[in-house]
C-alpha cells in the first residue's frame, strides 16, 4: 500500500470540517443549521476520514 500526501485543498477541507466539530462541541462557535443536522462528533470523524482517504488515493 503506497500512501501519498493529500492535496492542499483536500487537506484544508478535512481540517476545517474537523475544527468546526471541535469548536461547536466546545461552544466556541454556533452554527444552528449544523447543530440541528449533525453532531460535532461526526464532524470531527468526517474530517479524519477525509484526511485518511486522501492519503490512500493519490488523486485526492
Amino acid at each position: 500500500m503506497n500512501l501519498s500526501a493529500p492535496q492542499l485543498l483536500t487537506w484544508i477541507v478535512g481540517v476545517i470540517v474537523g475544527l468546526l466539530g471541535i469548536l461547536i462541541q466546545l461552544d466556541v462557535m454556533s452554527i444552528p443549521i449544523l447543530e440541528n443536522l449533525i453532531r460535532p462528533f461526526w464532524l470531527v470523524s468526517a474530517g479524519f476520514v477525509i484526511l485518511a482517504v486522501s492519503n490512500l488515493f493519490r488523486s485526492l
